[in-house]
């Protein structure tokens, strides 16, 4: 029954989502299996780093997730190259790939000893059954043995050949009537070992923000070209707004309430936290809080294994409004659900008071208040948290090379700007 069920929910997902981009397949991120949680991909070095990969670089990506359940079941996997706008490479498997196309995750272990039974899977990309020849953009895909058309779990990572390089700033916008609420992106390209004679049609350049795509800009032109420097000074076109500091919680330690925990119940067959009461920061003014840029961190100091023994709890968000919001639905913005936005709140009308409750392991969560607009892409995160030029944040610049006579997009280049030092943002 319980497959019957996964397959049934994804068919319905995969349908409505071919029809939305018109037939073209784009990848998201996205968890299809609603036991399926707590899904993290990134460097084996570094858990709160980004999913990305160099070539010739050992440096694995790690992908951890929980599946809610006692009994295990058998997964296997396959990577996906795509182009830089995330659809399918006119490649085969072989071209891309090295060893076997697809393969079994092998490393698996049972929950100890938590109210919520599950089984924490984990595999390591590369490894010695799959291996990467070429740059570009991937998906991870995950799915139950002998079921790969019905996935339950995708997920983008990045292959990075460095062949350019990339320096840059993130400074204030000349324009003084929004220098306050906005960051400008401020870089330089060199392509020079390219050799690209047409760089504005073979070469498409990205800016991210943290984590998100729905702002994300995706074929930034430069202002100007010469001598194989791109030149991104361009003011308008490359601006984010700052936003505010994301917001936070810790229930790593269930014996008493930290920072931003307003109860703790433990009497049930769930652990049940309730957070304290959130107000909307638009018209406040900036404060500089400890961020991780939306990003989760799983830990727990009532017990050591982490990964086996951290406890499942309903997390209660509570967001004040005297009236419902009239031009949009309210959401949760943040990585713990791969910043897919599936966690909508909704509005009582005898409290006055926005709420969802979210199933999540235990650690260090961050997180924003966001608008779903009829007919609008980009969320709107500023009419609720403010937007600020101070705010930290993270930028992720990409550079793709499609070479002359072939079909693929090479991700050559990659480089991170903060406008932040650590001991900042502690």
């Amino acid at each position: 029954m319980k497959n019957n069920k996964r397959k049934i929910s994804g068919f319905v997902f995969l349908f409505s989502f071919l029809i939305n981009i018109q037939g073209q397949t784009v990848f998201t991120d996205h968890i299809f299996g609603e036991n399926i949680k707590t899904v993290e991909l990134f460097p084996e070095d570094n858990r709160l780093g980004e999913p990305i990969l160099f070539l010739n670089k050992i440096n694995p990506l790690i992908l951890k997730f929980d599946e809610l359940d006692s009994d295990y079941q058998h997964y296997a996997y396959t990577l996906i190259h795509c182009d830089a706008q995330w659809q399918m490479s006119d490649l085969s498997p072989n071209e891309y790939l090295d060893g076997y196309t697809e393969a079994y995750i092998e490393d698996y272990q049972f929950s100890q000893n938590t109210k919520v039974p599950y089984i924490h899977y984990s595999l390591q990309i590369p490894n010695n059954n799959i291996q990467i020849r070429l740059s570009g953009n991937y998906i991870l895909k995950i799915y139950a043995e002998n079921d790969a058309e019905i996935p339950i779990i995708t997920k983008k990572f990045y292959v990075v050949n460095p062949l350019c390089s990339i320096g840059g700033s993130i400074i204030a916008s000349s324009n003084p009537e929004v220098r306050n609420l906005i960051q400008e992106i401020s870089f330089k390209v060199n392509i020079s070992a390219l050799n690209s004679r047409f760089p504005s049609r073979e070469i498409i350049t990205q800016i991210q923000q943290n984590g998100r795509y729905d702002n994300q800009i995706n074929q930034l032109e430069p202002l100007s070209i010469k001598d194989g420097i791109l030149d991104f000074d361009l003011q308008k076109e490359n601006v984010f707004l700052g936003l505010n500091t994301f917001r936070f919680f810790d229930f790593s330690n269930l014996s008493y309430n930290s920072e931003y925990v307003y109860a703790i119940n433990r009497t049930g067959n769930i652990d049940e936290i309730e957070l304290l009461l959130s107000k909307s920061r638009a018209n406040k003014p900036y404060k500089n809080e400890p961020t991780q840029f939306g990003k989760f961190y799983i830990e727990t100091k009532n017990y050591k294994e982490v990964d086996t023994e951290g406890e499942y709890a309903l997390i209660h968000f509570l967001f004040s409004s005297e009236n419902p919001i009239s031009n949009g639905e309210l959401y949760l913005l943040g990585s713990f659900d791969l910043w897919s936005m599936s966690q909508k709140l909704n509005y009582d009308y005898t409290s006055h008071v926005y709420h969802t409750k979210v199933l999540l392991k235990q650690g260090y969560y961050s997180y924003m208040y966001a608008l779903k607009k009829k007919g609008e892409n980009t969320v709107d995160v500023a009419s609720l948290e403010g937007s600020f030029f101070p705010t930290p944040n993270n930028y992720f610049i990409r550079i793709y090379y499609r070479a002359p006579g072939t079909t693929f997009d090479q991700l050559v280049g990659y480089q991170e700007l903060k406008n932040y030092d650590e001991q900042s943002i502690q």
